[in-house]
């Protein structure tokens, strides 16, 4: 049955005889279904057919979208090249779940896509990924190549992408790059550094560049840098912050948020004046790095208020930072007692780490499995599966197994996708298999060629997954299958 999953079969010569195909692959993703279900460990004649399947579900649907039945001018062009950016994608990705001395093939199947039609890619996010996997010379030319994609960007993530493409870039091309994405943004702080993770040169080049800005911009801009800044210049930028501080000078959280670990003294109380427009968790932590613990405690109980639920909480988030012995155990204890299940279980979920800590690690298991939510299965999962990576290592198998059966017992929610797949080292094979068949069929929102690659329940995502089910020779089987695929929307029948 494999042979209908061809590309030469999936014709677009009618919607009639597309339906007719996606019937027929209806049943053969079925039929590998049964497969996966009886197998141990997924063979990579296996996992090559589950590739193979959903990417001519996806071409199906692809094909499907454009009507190249119906009209000559139909657009098949703007599909084939999303469709390269999610393959290289996914390569990069597979590439990470194989060792070094298969790594680099499977990297250089990526570069190939890039270098074959990424200048006409829609995203530069994408092109970007790939010039970061690269190195020296080849990852100078592709950085170039994704500027040129980014210069003519007009979303709202160009300056962002601007700042990723300078950290690529030699010193000096980085640092005129950086300038011209802060003229892009004009300067607003949140256009540039959207979140706390930007690479060491991109940080280094948006600091320098970022020197003539105003003080209030300046400092904004520098406070979401500090991360990713290497330590001299981090110690820079406090002492900058230092200087220029005013009253209320961050907009938002996340700014504060990213100032507080490297709080000094002096600064910290400033801070302190400013809740609650400072994030009085960052600031609980930075007082317990300075050995200020009964200061912490009483900052985020008295903001937490008479909630049970908030003050376990914030307990949880400080007493992680705590030494062992000074950790709030009988007080979090008492207050998971007056929450219902789901909000024990929700707990969990938020702090995983904590609750293991804190509670002790079966005690948090238990809370888990004692949930039974009416809103669905996500809590419980989700809670379950990060518990696998917080756990003591004999623990882990078992979280890892009752988040797969509560996932599925759920009806596989997508939204728990991501952290289930992060459990997947502790998986047994039969059950990262059984996930693997289940998801890259079901899970993915829009079907298209692309999404079988890229996104939610993508072969991106699942790459943990499929080593887990069938070692290194299986993720190579789907990479080849990957590279495969480009002839779906390439072949002369669909032309």
């Amino acid at each position: 049955m494999l042979a209908f999953a061809e590309p030469g079969w999936v014709r677009p010569v009618s919607a009639e005889a597309l339906s007719y195909a996606l019937v027929d692959l209806r049943r053969l993703r079925d039929r590998l279904g049964e497969e996966v279900e009886r197998c141990r460990f997924l063979t990579p004649t296996l996992a090559a057919a589950l590739v193979r399947c959903a990417a001519a579900q996806g071409a199906a649907a692809t094909l499907g979208d454009a009507e190249p039945w119906a009209s000559p001018d139909a657009d098949l062009v703007t599909p084939r090249l999303d469709a390269d950016a999610a393959r290289a994608l996914s390569l990069l990705a597979l590439a990470a779940e194989v060792s070094p001395s298969h790594r680099a093939g499977v990297l250089e199947k990526a570069f190939e896509i890039a270098d074959r039609t990424g200048a006409r890619w829609s995203s530069p996010s994408a092109f970007i990924a790939v010039a970061e996997a690269a190195e020296g010379e080849r990852r100078i030319r592709i950085a170039r190549a994704a500027l040129e994609v980014a210069r003519r960007s007009d979303g709202e993530d160009a300056p962002r992408e601007l700042v990723a493409a300078a950290g690529l870039l030699p010193e000096e091309e980085a640092q005129e790059v950086a300038a011209e994405a802060i003229a892009r943004a004009g300067g607003a702080p949140a256009a540039l550094v959207p979140g706390p993770r930007v690479s060491e040169a991109s940080a280094v080049a948006l600091e320098r560049a970022s020197r003539p800005l105003p003080a209030p911009q300046r400092v904004r801009v520098v406070a979401r840098l500090l991360a990713g800044l290497p330590k001299e210049a981090r110690a820079r930028a406090v002492e900058e912050i230092e200087r220029n501080w005013a009253p209320w000078c961050f907009e938002n959280e996340a700014e504060a948020a990213a100032v507080a670990p490297y709080l000094t003294e002096p600064l910290l109380e400033r801070a302190l004046e400013e809740v609650p427009v400072w994030p009085v968790h960052a600031l609980g932590e930075r007082l317990v790095s300075l050995g200020r613990e009964d200061e912490a405690r009483a900052l985020v109980l008295r903001w937490a208020g008479s909630s049970a639920g908030y003050q376990a909480d914030a307990l949880l988030r400080l007493g992680e930072r705590l030494p062992p012995g000074r950790r709030p155990e009988k007080e979090v204890k008492a207050l998971i007692e007056e929450l219902d299940p789901e909000e024990r279980c929700n707990l969990i979920k938020e702090h995983p780490s904590a609750s293991v800590a804190i509670l002790g690690a079966e005690a948090a298991l238990r809370i888990v499995e004692d949930c039974n939510e009416l809103s669905g299965s996500y809590v419980r999962t989700v809670a379950l599966a990060r518990l696998a990576r917080a756990l003591p290592e004999p623990m882990r198998a078992e979280a890892a197994r009752r988040a797969v059966l509560a996932f599925e017992a759920g009806g596989a929610d997508a939204d728990a996708l991501g952290d289930l797949c992060e459990a997947a080292p502790w998986m047994s094979p039969a059950e990262a298999a059984r996930l693997l068949s289940t998801c890259l069929f079901d899970a993915s929102g829009s079907p298209s060629l692309a999404g079988v690659f890229q996104g939610w329940a993508s072969v991106a995502q699942l790459a943990g997954v499929l080593r887990r089910a069938g070692g290194e020779e299986a993720v190579l089987a789907a990479a080849d299958e990957v590279t495969f695929a480009g002839r779906w929307l390439h072949t002369p029948a669909v032309s």
